[in-house]
C-alpha cells in the first residue's frame, strides 16, 4: 500500500467510525472524545490526499462533533473554515446547506440566538435549492435535530 493509498483508507475510516457515535441518543464523554480524535485525525490525512471538498467535510465533521461534546467555539470555529471553503469554491448545492446547519447547530450550542437564527433561516435557503430530493430530505433531516436551548 502506497502512502497514498493509507492516507485516504485511514481518512474515510475515521470519519465512517463517527456516525455511529453521533448517531447515538446519549453517546458518554469518551465516545465522543474519540469521535473527536476521528475528526481530526481524518481531516488530517485528507489534507495530504484530499481535494479542499474533502477538507471542508472534515471540518464540517469536527464541528459536529464539538457540537455534540456542547463545546461551541471550537464547533464555530470549523463550521465557519466549512462555509469559507464551500464558499471560495463554489461547490454549492448540499454542501451549502449543511455548512450552514453546521453554524446553525453551533451557535445553538453557543447559545446566540440572533446568530442561530441568521443561519437557520440561511439554512432553509440553502435547503430549498438542493438539487437531488434525498440530498434535501437528508439536511433538513439534520437541522430538525438542531434544538437551541436558553443559556
Amino acid at each position: 500500500m502506497s502512502i497514498s493509498e493509507f492516507h485516504k483508507k485511514m481518512a474515510v475510516e475515521t470519519n465512517n467510525g463517527i456516525w455511529p457515535i453521533l448517531d447515538k441518543a446519549n453517546p458518554t464523554r469518551q465516545e465522543l472524545e474519540d469521535a473527536m480524535h476521528m475528526a481530526h485525525a481524518s481531516r488530517y490525512h485528507w489534507s495530504k490526499v484530499g481535494e479542499r471538498i474533502n477538507l471542508a467535510r472534515g471540518d464540517y465533521m469536527i464541528s459536529r462533533v464539538y457540537s455534540a461534546m456542547g463545546r461551541a467555539e471550537p464547533a464555530i470555529y470549523h463550521a465557519r473554515r466549512w462555509l469559507e471553503i464551500t464558499q471560495e469554491t463554489g461547490i454549492g448545492d448540499w454542501d451549502l446547506g449543511f455548512a450552514y446547519e453546521a453554524l446553525t447547530r453551533a451557535y445553538a450550542i453557543a447559545g446566540d440566538r440572533e446568530q442561530y437564527e441568521k443561519y437557520l433561516r440561511m439554512a432553509k435557503e440553502a435547503i430549498a435549492s438542493v438539487k437531488s430530493e434525498e440530498d434535501r430530505k437528508t439536511v433538513q433531516g439534520e437541522l430538525d435535530k438542531i434544538v437551541y436551548k436558553n443559556p
